[in-house]
Formats: C-alpha cells, structure tokens, sequence
C-alpha cells in the first residue's frame, strides 16, 4: 500500500484542493491510485473542488465530507482541505451512492446502497465497510439498518457522518465530481488487506433509569409519560429557556445513553435542539420503549477511552494473521469531544500517536455521529449509529 497525503489552508477552494492534491501525488510516484478521499471545512463545499482535480483522476472514484475540523497526525485544521490517495494490490474495492434519502426512506435508501455496492464487487471476499453520510439525517440508524440488510448484521461497517461548523444546517458529501446532501457514499473493501478497528465513548451513566414512551426518530416527545425534557430540567433545575442557552454544552457533557442488552458501552444521543412542546430532537434514533439515562463525561474519562480505543486497535491489529505494519489509520471523533476537549482536542491526537507510533498517518475528521459494532474486537454484534465517540480504523 503507498498512502500521498496532503493539506492546504489556502482561501481559493480551487487553489486549496490543487496544492493538496499535488502534494498527495508526488508522495504516491507514478502510482495510480485506487481511490482519493478529499475532507475539508464547510466553507470549501463548492463544485470547484472537485472539477478542479477530476480530470487527473478520470475514473478514480473520489468520496469525502465537509466537517467541523480536519485532524491530520497531531494537528487540527478548522480552515483547510485534505487530499488523501491509496494505491493498493491485491485489494478490492466497490464504491456506491445513494441520493433523495428523505424522498426514498432511510432503510429503503441503506437497502439501495447495499445493493449497489455488492453488484459492483468483484471478490467473493468481503472484509468492512465504510460509510459516509448526510450529518442532518433523522433517521441514521434506519440507513445503517437497511445497509445490513444487504451485507450482514454482524458485518463491520464503520464510518462516521458530515459536520458543518455548529450551526446544524447543511453538510455536504463528495462524490466524484458532485457534491452531495441528503445522500450517503459507502466503500466495500476485501482481498489481501489486514485491518483493525476499534470503538470508545467515555461517558458514564448516572441516576436512575427512565423510559421512552413516545418517540419517532431522532424526535423523543414522552420520557416517564411526561415532556422528555422534564428530564433534563428536573436534573439541572433549570427552566426551557436556561436550557436552551447552555444546550451545546449541556449536550456534550451529558448526552443520553440508550441501554443495550447484552452490550458493555451505551449508545449515546446528543441533544440538538428542544422544540416548544418539550420535545427532544436527537443527534440520531431513539427507538420509543427504550431504557434511557442521563450520562456524564469529563476531559480525564474521555482521554482514558482513547487510549483504550487505541491500545485495543494496536493489540487486535498485530494479532492478525501475515501481521506486516499499519500503513494508515482513519478516526471518526465527534464534534463533542471537539467541544468537550476544547484545546487538550491534540492531545487526543497525541495519545493515538504515542501508542501507534508517530510514523504511522493518522488522519481523521469531526463527525456529527459515528459508525462502528459495539464489540469490536470480534465484530460480534451490529454495527450501532454513535455520538460522542471516537472510531478507529487501522489499514
């Protein structure tokens, strides 16, 4: 595998993603590349970032998102773009798309997706997939749900969802020489590849468990048969209004957990908004009869989480049959532990760093949800829709 990677913090997109791209290309040689994955700040989402680039590439498939922030080693850009080229031999990949996801149906939309991954792979062996998508959808679950249908419950999928910069108004995704909402792009990889993954959040629950009575969605109207947000205003003794103006940190520090039988993690939920009538709109499902409980994180249970996400990427990864080296390493890290961490955010970075090696690329984005099976290290169990987490993916 040879990996070109590059970075530019230029103001024109057109002049950003040409010094990127090159950088990124004089690293790989005279390889052609299997695949470019382009990731930058929202305000680059424009169609000449990629024209600008598609004729060098022609039918190289070309996928990537907007985020809050780009993390390349240990270092965090909120203005910028990355250029990321793998050359491969021996490996198989199929990339498909899927577009009008609200039209279409979350789970109809995943099945679609499935599908056309599988009718474009060339190998009967199929190793994980990666996701990306549209940060806004309500209903992330339901398109992971309908994506295994057509892969396989316990099949890895891992991948993390489009960030714009807070405001949880548009985010965008690259494909090709378009650029993309309310869709979702999906890579199926297989053939002479080892990799690794592996899966962390932090928080912890406290006080007692409570129920949802009604819910639709990422949309929760009845928590203990009263407004969901009494929940949150008993805890906090605070009114709509108090709420409202601490959410974002509110949120990031004490997201819901859903509680999964038989699993050790619970499945976070932010808070994006609360409606007039007292109703939650959640950063992803909350299926209705869930057991639910107010969590709790800290900087200290967050960085222990991502030295433990790590350390089990590093022992899984070189207890792998034909073991050689990581070549690269991918992470999903969501905009709350960005926010939550604040300016110890690189020391993630440096953590992940220290224990893999500072040789090995690290390259990740901000997420506004994640993707990844709860029980990573055997990839027994479905792959969950996450926020608050961190994802790894060695290669």
């Amino acid at each position: 595998m040879q990996v070109g990677i590059g970075i530019s913090t230029k103001n024109e997109p057109s002049l950003a993603i040409e010094e990127a791209f090159w950088q990124a290309k004089i690293q790989i040689s005279s390889s052609k590349p299997n695949v470019c994955f382009i990731f930058s700040s929202p305000e680059f989402a424009s169609p000449l970032l990629l024209k600008k680039i598609y004729p060098y590439l022609l039918d190289i498939p070309v996928v990537g998102c907007s985020t809050l922030a780009i993390f390349y080693n240990s270092h965090i850009y909120r203005h910028g773009v990355l250029v990321l080229l793998i050359q491969m031999e021996g490996v198989n990949l199929s990339v498909g798309v899927v577009k009008e996801i609200k039209k279409k149906g979350s789970l109809i939309a995943g099945e679609e997706l499935g599908k056309e991954l599988l009718k474009n792979f060339k190998s009967s062996q199929r190793d994980f997939a990666m996701l990306f998508c549209d940060g806004l959808l309500d209903e992330g679950s339901q398109l992971l749900r309908g994506l295994q249908e057509r892969l396989g419950t316990s099949f890895p999928i891992v991948g993390g969802s489009a960030s714009d910069n807070l405001r949880f108004l548009k985010t965008y995704l690259y494909f090709n020489k378009e650029i993309l909402t309310d869709s979702a792009i999906a890579l199926l990889w297989g053939g002479k590849l080892n990799f690794s993954l592996s899966f962390r959040h932090g928080w912890k629950p406290v006080g007692k468990s409570h129920t949802v009575n009604e819910a639709k969605g990422n949309l929760i109207k009845k928590i203990d048969q009263k407004p969901a947000v009494e929940l949150y205003q008993e805890y906090f003794a605070k009114d709509n209004f108090e709420l409202k103006k601490d959410l974002k940190l509110i949120s990031s520090l004490y997201p819901l957990g859903i509680y999964l039988e038989g699993e050790q993690e619970y499945l976070l939920r932010n808070i994006r908004s609360i409606q007039d009538d007292g109703s939650l709109i959640c950063q992803g499902d909350v299926p209705e009869g869930s057991t639910v409980k107010i969590m709790i994180g800290t900087k200290q249970t967050c960085l222990l989480a991502t030295r433990e996400a790590t350390e089990e990427l590093k022992e899984n990864f070189f207890s792998l049959p034909y073991k050689k080296k990581m070549d690269l390493v991918f992470s999903w890290s969501s905009t709350s532990r960005y926010i939550l961490l604040k300016r110890e955010a690189e020391e993630e970075l440096n953590i992940i760093q220290k224990i893999l090696g500072e040789n090995i690329p690290l390259i990740g984005i901000y997420t506004y949800g994640e993707q990844a099976p709860l029980k990573a290290i055997t990839y027994q169990g479905k792959t969950h829709f996450h926020n608050q987490s961190i994802v790894l993916l060695a290669l």
